[in-house]
C-alpha cells in the first residue's frame, strides 16, 4: 500500500511538473524575445540566488581559469553561465514557432561540406561537441539541412516531459538516442546517418580520468569507441552564441585517427586529440559552458 501511495503522489508530482514546463512554453511562445529573455534572466539569477549547483559551476570555471572559485573573474562569468542556459532554455521552449527559414538564419553554419563529404564513404558519422552554447540548436541546425542526426541525451523519469522533450527536438530535426541504449548507435551509422555526442560529461557514468588543462578531469571515452568500431570519421563541431538571438556553428574536418594498435592505448591517444580541442573550445568560450556537474578528480 504505501508502494502505491508514493507511486500515486509521484505520479502527481510529474504531471504538474509537465503543466510548469507547458505554461513555461506558452509564454515564451507567445512573447517577443526581448521579453522571453528577461524573464529568463531573472530566473537565471533566483536559481543562482538559491545556490542551485552554484558551486560545481564556479568549481569548472576556477578550473579552467586557473584562479580560485571565489575569484571576481570566475564569479562574474559563473553568473553569465545561469543567464546563457536560460536562454538556451528559451530557445528551446520556442523550437516550435520558428519556421526552418528563420531557424537557419538565426544560426549560421560553416563547414558543412566536411561533413557531407565524410557523409560519402557511407558509414555515417559521429560528431563529438561539448556543452557549449545551445549544443542542441548544433545539432537541429545539421538537421536543418536534410541530414538525419542523432542527439545522444538521458531519458527522464518524467514521463510526461520526457515525451514533450522528445517530440519539441524531432520538430527541429533532431532525433533522440538514449545514453543508456548506445547499441542502436551502430544501426544509425549503418544507415549513414550522424551522431551527435557530447563529449565534456558523461550520463551513463562511465568517464575515466584524463590531464586535462593541468588538472585531473572525468571525460566519456564513448566517441571514439564508436568511431574506432564502426570505421565511421569522428568530426568536431561546436556552436557559439554569437550576439543576442544568433548563433555560430563550425563543423570541423574529420579528425586524423589512430585506428591500428591495442584497444586501451588506441583510446588513450586518441582521446588526447579529443581533449586538446576541448581545452581550446571550453577555454575560449567558458562564459558559454553550460556545465552543471561535478566532473573534476577531487585534489
Amino acid at each position: 500500500m504505501r508502494d502505491k501511495t508514493i507511486k500515486f503522489f509521484k505520479a502527481i508530482y510529474n504531471f504538474f511538473s509537465f503543466i510548469d514546463y507547458m505554461i513555461a512554453a506558452f509564454i515564451a511562445c507567445t512573447t517577443p524575445y526581448p521579453v522571453s529573455f528577461f524573464i529568463s534572466s531573472t530566473l537565471a539569477w533566483s536559481w543562482w540566488i538559491a545556490r542551485k549547483n552554484v558551486s560545481k559551476v564556479k568549481t569548472n570555471v576556477s578550473k579552467v581559469l586557473d584562479l580560485d572559485v571565489n575569484n571576481p573573474e570566475v564569479i562574474y562569468i559563473s553568473r553569465k553561465i545561469y543567464i546563457e542556459f536560460a536562454k538556451n532554455i528559451v530557445d528551446f521552449l520556442k523550437n516550435g514557432i520558428i519556421t526552418r527559414k528563420q531557424f537557419k538564419k538565426n544560426v549560421k553554419l560553416d563547414g558543412l561540406d566536411n561533413l557531407k563529404k565524410a557523409l560519402e564513404k557511407g558509414k555515417g558519422a559521429v560528431i563529438f561537441t561539448a556543452h557549449i552554447g545551445n549544443f542542441e540548436w548544433g545539432a537541429s541546425r545539421i538537421g536543418a539541412e536534410g541530414i538525419k542526426i542523432w542527439g545522444v541525451g538521458l531519458s527522464r523519469e518524467n514521463r510526461f516531459l520526457d515525451n514533450y522533450f522528445e517530440k519539441n527536438r524531432k520538430g527541429k530535426y533532431l532525433n533522440t538516442l538514449n545514453a543508456n541504449k548506445m547499441l542502436g548507435v551502430f544501426r544509425i551509422l549503418k544507415n549513414n546517418e550522424v551522431v551527435a555526442i557530447p563529449t565534456d560529461w558523461d550520463p551513463a557514468g562511465t568517464a575515466k580520468a584524463y590531464d586535462f588543462l593541468g588538472k585531473k578531469i572525468m571525460l566519456p571515452s564513448g566517441a571514439i569507441q564508436i568511431a574506432l568500431a564502426s570505421g565511421a570519421p569522428l568530426i568536431p563541431s561546436f556552436i557559439v552564441r554569437d550576439g543576442k538571438y544568433h548563433h555560430h556553428q563550425t563543423i570541423y574536418e574529420p579528425l586524423d585517427l589512430i585506428r591500428e594498435g591495442e584497444k586501451e592505448k588506441l583510446i588513450e591517444k586518441n582521446m588526447q586529440i579529443i581533449i586538446n580541442i576541448l581545452e581550446k573550445q571550453i577555454r575560449e568560450n567558458i562564459d558559454q559552458w553550460v556545465m552543471f556537474h561535478d566532473i573534476w578528480v577531487k585534489d
